[in-house]
């Protein structure tokens, strides 16, 4: 492999072929293996841009891993694996800066001991670098938006083997792009972001009856309405594993004590379908999550989307996907507060008048008929046909049809534009890819 060979050279002991545990390490995702022509594990920035320069020269494509658990397995070309840029450093006014190989987990064990958080994934092993190019929606949304809102700078290597500083003054339509438009501008080496306070938390979960959904959702939908400080997800699982329980799940976060959680909570936990209730004090990083050790071995048949209003229509239309003849799982999770207050214009994520995220899935074996597949999609339409836009961290499928769901004409145009000025060759076209103008 000449590219193998030209990395060797240009960065010894950080490039690996196969049969190297470096190699087999960096092409393990959370999706699956993949067969890169080479795998090189950078210690700086100026390493990335070095094999990044070397990639161009043989016209090789570059994805990049950080974290593994959002990626998607790569075949061909070359991966920069980001797990040696791992460090978190708090700053002056709350100003964390955070590897692109970090994780999630990395990063609320640092900013607890001082009250802070940033806005994050739901698992401490998901990569900062991933889910903040997609967006980033995470526990802290209602006070914090978007893990991209926090965002205020960053060190990013273009396709041109540069590296740069960008942020409001620096390269601002750079800084823009890359705080929603994935990982088609360049490799990000480090994060620069704004934390919040987020000590004094109370949080847990409530678990219910499956047979009382309609009046769950409903209730969920009130109390979350009337409490802009209250953080939560509703999950309704079908019963497709003995270690998660079928039926609602309402998991809560919400600075103040426990007793002001409980006020907030009253009409759920007036339901008599209530069948088990955790609620405390929680540090933030408690709020993180194990991830599962891989992907599920089943099939999703769903989409997800941004919910203007979550109207009596729309939940429905979700109870009529649930009772489908597919086992169905739907999640529902609060927006507004400070996601709601930033102008659609100002990133990529421009869903900014939405209520709540949905995704509904049915979950089906990897062999499922094609027939069913578009029956389900079919009755899945009632759901997703009410929504607006596509979130991409969320989003298995790929291609140009997904990109046009997940930005607005006026975005995706501008995203084109800036894609054509800094990577024109498409060096970077893994994942939800965007293509130059």
């Amino acid at each position: 492999m000449a590219i193998l060979a030209a990395l060797q050279q240009v960065l010894p002991g950080r490039a690996f072929g196969p049969g190297d545990s470096e190699y087999d390490a960096g092409r393990a995702v959370f999706a699956g293996v993949g067969s890169p022509e080479a795998v090189v594990r950078p210690a700086s920035a100026e390493h990335v841009a070095a094999a990044v320069r070397v990639a161009a020269e043989h016209g090789v494509p570059v994805a990049v891993r950080s974290g593994g658990h959002g990626s998607e397995p790569v075949d061909g070309g070359l991966v920069i694996d980001l797990a040696e840029l791992d460090g978190v450093s708090l700053g002056e006014g709350r100003l964390v800066t955070v590897g692109g190989g970090a994780c999630w987990g990395d990063v609320a064990a640092a900013l607890e001991p001082a009250g802070l958080g940033v806005s994050s994934g739901d698992t401490r092993d998901v990569g900062v670098g991933g889910l903040t190019l997609g967006g980033g929606i995470g526990w802290l949304v209602r006070q914090q938006g978007l893990t991209v809102d926090a965002l205020r700078s960053a060190e990013l290597v273009t396709a041109a083997g540069e590296v740069l500083r960008v942020d409001a003054e620096h390269h601002p339509e750079l800084f823009w792009a890359i705080r929603g438009g994935g990982g088609n501008f360049g490799v990000v080496t480090s994060f620069t972001f704004e934390a919040v306070p987020a000590d004094g938390l109370a949080g847990g979960r409530l678990r219910f009856a499956q047979a009382d959904a309609p009046a769950v959702l409903r209730a969920w939908r009130d109390v979350v309405r009337a409490d802009e400080a209250l953080n939560s997800t509703l999950l309704v699982f079908p019963p497709f594993a003995p270690e998660v329980p079928a039926g609602p799940m309402v998991a809560v976060a919400r600075r103040g004590s426990e007793a002001e959680l409980r006020e907030t909570l009253t009409p759920l936990l007036a339901l008599d379908s209530l069948e088990e209730m955790v609620l405390g004090p929680v540090a933030y990083s408690e709020l993180l999550e194990d991830a599962p050790p891989g992907k599920p071995p089943f099939r999703f048949v769903g989409g997800n989307g941004f919910a203007s209003e979550l109207d009596d229509a729309l939940l429905e239309a979700c109870l009529a996907a649930l009772a489908g003849p597919a086992p169905t799982m739907l999640l529902l999770r609060t927006l507004g507060g400070a996601f709601g207050r930033v102008p659609a214009e100002a990133t990529p994520i421009a869903f900014r008048d939405a209520e709540t995220f949905v995704v509904v899935n049915a979950v089906l074996p990897q062999d499922a008929p094609e027939q069913q597949v578009a029956e389900l999609r079919a009755l899945h339409e009632g759901v997703l046909g009410r929504l607006s836009g596509v979130y991409g961290n969320f989003s298995e499928e790929r291609g140009a049809h997904v990109i046009r769901a997940m930005y607005p004409p006026e975005t995706l145009a501008r995203l084109r534009r800036i894609k054509a000025e800094v990577d024109p060759q498409r060096l970077f076209r893994h994942g939800h890819a965007i293509a130059p103008a």
